[in-house]
């Protein structure tokens, strides 16, 4: 992971690996550099690629420009990556050949972390846009960093987080590694877990057949301060294929667009209007058992046997073509052809649909998941979802018992000197503000909302928790607190930072 400039040495661990049994079908390597690409072993392993929407490692404190990744431009290496630890120029002619390797990510941005100098707030369709934008631009494995957050240990003679103390352009928290991930630090599901499950359901089912498509720019590149041209691009393997369409910017609002029309050139799309904050995906002449769907203006999620289960876009009306056929689903959403049935999900319904042990279940405003035999739920209380059966859903209900905790949180003096007060005086000293809170149970989460640059939680008079407050409600998990003498310690926000709030 970011050994880029020695090829040599990276050939001499796979080497290594290889003595000692490690036998695997790839070998991969970060590839990023300066614009040249990382300097690897041409032939022994493979570079993968990331990109991020925001910088948290910039020392600017400023808005940053319009992020190149929601442009369809075929570009793997983002050079950004790592701009605090890698060199920016490549003074000996060195180039990676690009053209030798499947585009492969292993650090597409499932969110950002929060350092002391740059706070930004992630909204979901800032990631969404982000992995299928990449996947329209050719990329043939999904890898995020990170897609779960986590928590830092502590050392016994030190933290394990970046700061600048240890020599990094930025401060972490000491704990915290919750980088707004789809999953958090504490197992909570965000929504844009449930916006990139629906291409990574797609990449299950259909992968084989897009794997092989060849990446095609549009016929016009869109500047990054373009708001008004439509940003598209397509994968086709000549006949068949997928036209992909992204109207998100972060941070920008994009124009309106009226009855435009998409020809692949194998295929025309009738008129569509692509309005509001929406990125999707439409297949032409994609192959159904035997027959050939000529296009649909709906995005291709899963299949269960002769079923085909497609996302309704947002504001574009779900029209399927064949050859001697047109269909627009009726209210159940379900359309029966020749053997085959196509049924049409909401968008905010396909958010909820999970694939288990072969099955679909769509969860209703809730996440199920499988765990030892029976359906649950990543939500705590009661759920219900809706399993596929073979001409329809049936919805079920499981009982959960749950009772979330109530928290009462006062001010308070000062009870103890802070151990870890550094975090709480980066930048300069603060002054700083206690609270004492207790919980009534152990269920559910509680809320802290209050406005400071660093919070700090002590449980038993230990450094529980720590957040940098970014404008979003701290949540904790009620465990945590219950049953412990807690305290929670805020330092003093200044206008020392980038923020979004």
């Amino acid at each position: 992971n970011e050994l880029v400039d020695n090829a040599e040495h990276l050939a001499a661990l796979k080497k290594l690996a290889v003595e000692i049994g490690y036998d695997v079908p790839l070998y991969t390597v970060t590839g990023w550099n300066s614009a040249a690409g990382a300097k690897i072993s041409v032939d022994e392993v493979v570079p993968v690629f990331g990109g991020y929407i925001e910088m948290p490692w910039d020392s600017s404190l400023e808005e940053l420009p319009p992020s190149i990744h929601y442009f369809f431009n075929r570009m793997r290496n983002d050079s950004a990556i790592g701009t605090d630890l890698i060199a920016k120029t490549e003074s000996d002619g060195w180039q990676l050949p690009y053209e030798r390797y499947p585009f492969a990510t292993c650090e597409l941005g499932g969110g950002c972390e929060n350092t002391h100098h740059r706070r930004a707030i992630i909204q979901p369709m800032d990631i969404y846009a982000l992995s299928l934008v990449k996947l329209g631009c050719g990329n043939n494995l999904i890898g995020y960093y990170m897609y779960h957050g986590g928590t830092n240990k502590l050392g016994k003679l030190s933290t394990f987080n970046e700061s600048r103390a240890t020599g990094y352009p930025n401060d972490c928290p000491v704990l915290s590694y919750d980088f707004q991930a789809p999953i958090s630090e504490y197992g909570e599901i965000r929504d844009h877990y449930r916006l990139l499950n629906m291409i990574h359901m797609f990449a299950t089912d259909f992968g084989k057949m897009i794997a092989p498509m060849e990446a095609v720019d549009s016929a016009k590149s869109v500047d990054r301060y373009d708001t008004s041209s439509l940003r598209y691009g397509m994968r086709t393997d000549g006949e068949s294929g997928f036209v992909f369409v992204n109207h998100h910017q972060r941070h920008k609002k994009l124009s309106d667009i009226e009855d435009v029309v998409i020809d692949t050139g194998e295929v025309r799309f009738p008129p569509i209007s692509v309005k509001g904050e929406i990125c999707f995906f439409m297949p032409f002449n994609m192959k159904l058992d035997d027959e050939t769907l000529i296009y649909a203006t709906a995005q291709p999620l899963c299949r269960i046997g002769n079923a085909y289960f497609f996302v309704e876009i947002p504001g574009i009306q779900a029209e399927y073509r064949f050859q001697n056929a047109n269909f627009r689903p009726d209210s159940d959403g379900i359309i029966g052809y020749n053997g085959i049935k196509i049924v049409t999900l909401s968008f905010e319904r396909a958010k909820y649909a999970r694939k288990l042990s072969g099955k679909l279940y769509i969860g209703n405003g809730c996440d199920v998941y499988e765990y030892d035999g029976d359906i649950t739920s990543a939500e705590p209380g009661d759920l219900s979802y809706d399993i596929w059966a073979e001409n329809g859903f049936e919805t079920k209900t499981v009982k959960k018992q749950f009772a979330q905790a109530a928290a009462v949180i006062e001010e308070t003096d000062e009870p103890f000197a802070p151990p870890y007060n550094d975090e709480l005086e980066l930048g300069g000293e603060r002054s700083r503000k206690w609270y004492r809170v207790e919980a009534d149970g152990d269920q559910g989460f509680i809320e802290i909302d209050i406005p400071c640059d660093v919070a700090q939680l002590y449980a038993d008079g230990e450094l529980a928790a720590d957040e940098y407050y970014y404008g979003v409600p701290w949540r904790i998990p009620a465990k945590m607190i219950y049953g412990k003498e807690c305290y929670i310690v805020c330092s003093e926000m200044r206008d020392d930072f980038y923020r979004e709030f």
